[in-house]
């Protein structure tokens, strides 16, 4: 590379450098490696980039890892725009090079420093260079449609004939300024990591909402007259029918955002306004976190570790709608991979599709139930049953049954605590003696938000704070922290989620871990949520 830009060895292929250092931190598998380079073919953009938006390089280790090859310092924000956003960049221009000018006179931040044809397109067109500074992927994205709105990041086509199932957002109609603006919408989405995106029609507006972090933070408000043509086009994406406005709509699809495939799954409901519609965003079984990685402690990971080599039993995961329930059962199905099992799972809905698992989808349309589907399975020779939700007797009892007879049954249950799981599956109608022969453990699991870093504020402790803390055997801080705001957390004081579970391991009376509260409190102690984002697990 030219010296001009960047000070680096001439005798350094900086970009096999990168890679070479992140496959030594193990951050890579060969085989995500042989995949990008394949879908490299043809294509201008960078092996790490093309990693990254396959979803299988982190932004962080995409970041450290160009800052270790050039020298460069990776920037946390926040980020301001240019006076003069245009400052002779084409927005277009920056959009496809993943950079942006920050400030009055920059620098410039970018994704991907080694990218010559940006640095020498924006040589060109300010006659020098500015300082360089390493921006993280989805910070750059989030900037991107804050600094410039009208410039909506169109979700990709498919980059390789595998993908030829998947939605193409972005196509030739790319131009229509609805089927634009949906695809920005849902781009948008994925970058800040929203579960899901909300179209409600009102009388007089269409709102657009995404559930970030399991809060729901309002994006825009079209006018009516578009509410139709949005929701026409999300019916498009998912198949469904464009005629039918008079009932509910459920379908899915899998769409590309700039190489990360995600899978989709679309409601449509009726209202006296007119058709609101909700769109989950679901990654891809690939990119679930493993049991490691969903935040749990390392107690409670080993503890599900367990569950996993069981081979008969039944483990319960409670808690109420939002909490994870689903997707630590997913991590363990993920877990079980390649042991030469038998997986079966009756689910409503199916979020996520597994090669190596056998799905069923409830349908009151076809007759089939939680407890019928269950019946059969027991003559299909399974080894591991997954119930998506045991919610009647019968289902509670034909689990039970299956525990019994020879199989891991997986279940999720709608539950406040651990103590209560046994409570819920008696009232249900399980005899006490069937529940302490079959039931292994049980996990009661909450979703908390994670304090923004970069904003939040300290706070001393009142006396009512302090006896929480005394309360749940802790002795209280001096100070906490609170949330504050700042454009890096869109002005919410928080950033991600972390998982808190209460495991109670085999017997009548079973001898629970460390519970929710005290778990959250910790968090709080340490600085990395709030008191107020735990109060409400409020032990009844």
């Amino acid at each position: 590379m030219d010296s001009g830009f960047l000070e680096i060895d001439p005798g350094l292929d900086p970009e096999a450098a990168a890679l070479d250092w992140l496959i030594g931190k193990a951050a890579l598998a060969d085989a995500d490696v042989a995949h990008a380079e394949t879908l490299k073919q043809g294509s201008s953009r960078a092996l790490l980039i093309i990693l990254n938006q396959m979803g299988v390089l982190s932004d962080d280790a995409l970041a450290e890892a160009y800052a270790k090859v050039t020298g460069l310092g990776i920037s946390a924000g926040p980020f301001v725009p240019p006076s003069e956003p245009a400052h002779s960049l084409n927005p277009e221009f920056l959009r496809d090079t993943q950079a942006l000018l920050l400030g009055e006179n920059g620098p410039l931040a970018v994704v991907n420093p080694l990218d010559e044809r940006l640095l020498r397109g924006i040589e060109f067109a300010l006659g020098t260079l500015p300082e360089l500074t390493i921006i993280r992927a989805g910070d750059w994205a989030r900037a991107f449609v804050r600094f410039y709105p009208s410039e909506p990041l169109l979700i990709t086509n498919a980059t390789d004939e595998d993908d030829a199932f998947a939605v193409e957002i972005a196509d030739q109609e790319r131009d229509a300024p609805i089927v634009r603006q949906v695809a920005a919408w849902l781009g948008e989405a994925a970058d800040f990591g929203a579960s899901d995106v909300h179209f409600d029609a009102r009388r007089s507006s269409l709102d657009v909402r995404y559930r970030i972090d399991g809060v729901l933070q309002a994006v825009a408000r079209e006018p009516k007259a578009v509410s139709a043509s949005v929701v026409s086009r999300i019916k498009v994406i998912a198949d469904l029918d464009l005629g039918e406005r008079n009932r509910s709509q459920d379908g899915r699809a899998t769409i590309v955002v700039r190489g990360r495939r995600l899978d989709v799954r679309v409601s449509i409901i009726p209202t006296i306004d007119g058709e609101s519609a909700v769109v989950r965003l679901l990654d891809r079984p690939e990119n679930l976190l493993s049991l490691e990685g969903l935040g749990f402690s390392g107690e409670v990971a080993s503890a599900l570790e367990a569950v996993c080599n069981r081979r008969h039993g039944m483990f319960v995961v409670a808690g109420p709608t939002g909490s994870g329930k689903t997707t630590t059962l997913y991590s363990c199905l993920e877990r079980l991979k390649g042991r030469g099992l038998k997986i079966l799972s009756v689910e409503d809905p199916v979020e996520y599709h597994f090669d190596h698992v056998s799905q069923v989808q409830i349908s009151e349309k076809a007759g089939r139930d939680f407890a019928g589907a269950l019946r059969s399975f027991l003559r299909h020779d399974p080894d591991v049953i997954l119930v998506g939700e045991i919610r009647d007797s019968e289902t509670a009892q034909v689990a039970v049954q299956a525990s019994l007879s020879g199989h891991l049954v997986l279940a999720t249950l709608h539950a406040i605590d651990t103590a209560r799981v046994r409570t819920r599956l008696v009232d249900m109608g399980v005899e006490p003696f069937k529940l302490d022969a079959c039931l292994v453990a049980s996990m009661a699991q909450r979703l908390v938000r994670l304090l923004c870093t970069n904003c939040r504020m300290p706070a001393p402790v009142t006396e009512d704070q302090a006896r929480l803390f005394e309360t749940h055997g802790l002795t209280a801080p001096d100070s906490i922290w609170r949330a504050d705001g700042c454009p890096a957390c869109r002005n919410e004081g928080y950033r991600g989620r972390t998982a808190l579970a209460e495991f109670a391991h085999q017997g009548a009376q079973p001898d629970r871990t460390q519970t929710l509260m005290a778990q959250g409190l910790q968090l709080v102690e340490h600085g990395e949520t709030s008191l107020a984002e735990i109060v409400g697990l409020g032990e009844a």
